[in-house]
């Protein structure tokens, strides 16, 4: 090996050590911030919900892999269809690595259809990961006497709703301005633990949400058969309801259609935690990383199927371009949804 080659071989292994050094040097400050602190998982919903049972079962397996291993709490946040959390995180909590959030798969689409009251841009959280895609569907308890939306178009259904940022208000509401659905929606329910506890007493018999969660809070409701898909609000038919039309299916409207369509998709950020806009790219890399191992962690995955959650990592990088993609959609599609809402800018 002549002198030339020798002194390039010696100058990459230096720079091949130099970046080695780097990425340990960065990995150690990450664990060295994180000692013997903790992390604030700021769920948007009140306690008892899906966000908030499955960010307490993460916790013990996100604190096992993150670098300097931080204790994990969760602090819920509900008010407002998820827009009071989702402007905590944005402008109030720390940006330094030591509060992160689970918010509602509805935050991008709230900063679209309103000005009022949204201090955020959702493009510009970080996104960690996702635990599941929650399908959502119109679901009406047996007692309601409906079992399709057509039926809901020849009959008065009472659904509970947490507020007019939440799926739980927009669907029922697009669904009755573009179809003609009967849905008489009731607002300020706090949480989807109180939709549920407003089902059992019978103070409203239908709600729209994610069809994992009440597998998860209500199991018995599927189990005993005391609960009926009216449609699936999503892009794929839902396991167990195959035979269940999906929404889309029944708006005839192009430009309608093309709004249900749009928000089909937001399944992919329908269990989706995130970091403030401010959080150091170093502790949202890490934060990213030791999110994934929990889904390769055998205990982790043994616990969830005891617990019977549909788990299955999410990668951030869907999540973060289906944000933008929200954000940056035709402004034709908001200025219908909003005539169909009765909304103002």
């Amino acid at each position: 090996m002549g002198l030339k080659q020798s002194a390039l071989l010696a100058a990459s292994i230096g720079m091949a050590a130099a970046s080695l050094s780097g990425t340990a040097a960065k990995a150690d400050a990450v664990a060295d911030f994180y000692k013997g602190k903790t992390v604030t998982i700021v769920v948007a919903a009140r306690a008892g919900g899906g966000h908030h049972k499955w960010s307490l079962f993460l916790s013990p397996f996100w604190e096992k892999y993150m670098p300097g291993k931080p204790n994990f709490i969760t602090q819920n946040m509900g008010g407002a269809g998820g827009t009071k959390a989702a402007n905590y995180l944005y402008n109030r909590a720390a940006q330094d690595g030591t509060v992160i959030g689970i918010l509602l798969q509805d935050t991008p689409f709230a900063a679209r259809l309103r000005s009022t009251g949204i201090k955020y841009d959702p493009q510009k959280f970080q996104f960690i990961g996702g635990a599941e895609r929650p399908q959502p569907a119109f679901i009406a308890l047996k007692e309601a006497g409906v079992k399709t939306l057509e039926d809901v178009k020849k009959k008065q259904v009472i659904i509970g709703s947490t507020g007019k940022g939440s799926q739980t208000f927009i669907l029922p509401k697009l669904a009755n301005g573009m179809i003609g659905t009967k849905f008489k929606i009731v607002l300020g329910y706090r949480g989807m633990a109180g939709i549920y506890k407003a089902l059992d007493s019978k103070e409203v018999y239908a709600f729209q949400a994610g069809y994992s969660s009440i597998e998860l809070i209500r199991p018995h409701w599927v189990e005993e058969k005391r609960i009926e898909v009216l449609a699936v609000n999503s892009l794929k038919p839902l396991p167990g309801w195959e035979h269940k039309k999906l929404f889309k299916d029944y708006v005839t409207d192009p430009t309608d259609k093309k709004i249900v369509e749009l928000i089909a998709g937001n399944d992919i950020i329908g269990r989706a935690w995130l970091a403030p806009p401010g959080m150091p790219k170093a502790r949202v890399d890490a934060m990213r990383a030791a999110f994934k191992k929990i889904f390769s962690d055998k205990d982790a995955l043994a616990a969830a199927k005891k617990r019977k959650m549909d788990i299955g990592y999410v990668e951030w990088e869907l999540q973060q371009a289906h944000a933008k993609n929200l954000s940056t959609a035709h402004d034709g599609l908001f200025d219908r949804m909003r005539k169909l809402m009765s909304l103002k800018n």
